[in-house]
C-alpha cells in the first residue's frame, strides 16, 4: 500500500481567492518566552488551500460541512488527466471513458504543470470546469469532484454555473488538490475536512491510497 498526500501546505504567502483571507498563525504561548508549551492560534478563510465546498456554499439551506456523508468523502476514486487550455468540458469527460460506476473523480489539468498552487499570488488564468462539464458530472452519477486549483469555477464566470450545477445537485467539491507527485489512475480517496458546525466549506487533509 502506498499513500499520497495531495494536500497543499498552508503558508502565509500562498494564493487565495481574491478578497479572502489567507492563513495566519499567532503564537499565544511559547517555550522560548518561558511558557511550558507552544500554543498557536490560527485564522483563515473557509476556502483556503486544499478545502471542500459543501452545497451550502452556493445553495441556501444546502448541506453544511458537518452534515456531509463520510461515504462520499471516503472510497474509490479516479484521477484523470485532461490536457489543453480550455475549461473542462463534457466532450473531454466523455472522451476519457471513465471506469463504469465512477462516483469520485479527481481532475488534473495544466494547473498542476504550471505549479499554480506553489506560487505566492492568485492566477486568474487557471483551468476550471465549464458548465457542460459540470452537467456531465451530475448526469453521470459523480458525487465528488476534485480539482487542482482554488475553484471548480473559472474566474469571472457570470452566474457561477459550475458551482450551482454541482453543489445544487448535492456534489462535494475538493478544491486546491496537489497532484504533482501522483500518477493518473484508480485510488482510495480519504478526504477529512474540519468538522465545523454550519460551515459552507472547510480546509481538508486529503490522501490517495494505492493498493
Amino acid at each position: 500500500m502506498k499513500v499520497f498526500d495531495i494536500t497543499t501546505t498552508l503558508r502565509p504567502e500562498m494564493p487565495t481567492w481574491p478578497g479572502e483571507p489567507g492563513p495566519k498563525r499567532e503564537m499565544i504561548h511559547s517555550i522560548a518566552s518561558g511558557a511550558g508549551a507552544n500554543v498557536s492560534a490560527f485564522s483563515m478563510g473557509s476556502h483556503t488551500g486544499t478545502h471542500i465546498d459543501a452545497p451550502y456554499h452556493f445553495v441556501e439551506g444546502g448541506i453544511t460541512v458537518e452534515r456531509l456523508s463520510i461515504e462520499t468523502l471516503v472510497g474509490p476514486a479516479v484521477l484523470l488527466d485532461i490536457h489543453g487550455d480550455e475549461h473542462v468540458s463534457a466532450e473531454q469527460l466523455e472522451a476519457a471513458h471513465l471506469p463504469t460506476g465512477t462516483t469520485r473523480l479527481l481532475i488534473r489539468t495544466r494547473n498542476t504543470e504550471r505549479q499554480l498552487l506553489n506560487r505566492d499570488t492568485f492566477d486568474p488564468t487557471f483551468i476550471g470546469i465549464a458548465k457542460s462539464g459540470a452537467e456531465w458530472l451530475v448526469n453521470n452519477g459523480v458525487k465528488l469532484v476534485g480539482v487542482d486549483y482554488l475553484s471548480v469555477e473559472p474566474y469571472h464566470n457570470p452566474g457561477s454555473p459550475a458551482h450551482h450545477t454541482l453543489l445544487g445537485a448535492g456534489l462535494v467539491a475538493i478544491e486546491g488538490c496537489d497532484f504533482t507527485s501522483v500518477a493518473a489512475g484508480e485510488y482510495i480517496l480519504i478526504c477529512a475536512p474540519l468538522k465545523m458546525l454550519g460551515a459552507d466549506g472547510a480546509p481538508a487533509r486529503v490522501y490517495l491510497i494505492q493498493l
